[in-house]
């Protein structure tokens, strides 16, 4: 290997190293983002009667969850 490729090549090494380590930390965000997900599932449905019309209210099982939410201040 010549000098010029020798060069090139731990650049190239270097770079791989970066991405590496840039999408380690985008796989943690994604993990973190897939935690903050409710579904379905994660609330009660209550309906009532209101002047004839029925209204549908969803209410969160655990509250817990919903603590653990960011606000849509922090960014």
């Amino acid at each position: 290997m010549t000098i010029t490729e020798s060069i090139k090549f731990n650049k190239l090494q270097e770079e791989n190293e970066k991405l590496k380590k840039e999408l380690a930390e985008k796989d943690k965000e994604l993990v973190k983002l897939k935690q903050q997900i409710l579904f379905k599932e994660d609330f009660d449905e209550y309906c009532q009667y209101v002047n004839g019309r029925r209204e549908d209210t969803y209410i969160i099982k655990d509250k817990s969850l919903y603590k653990k939410l960011p606000s849509k201040d922090v960014k």
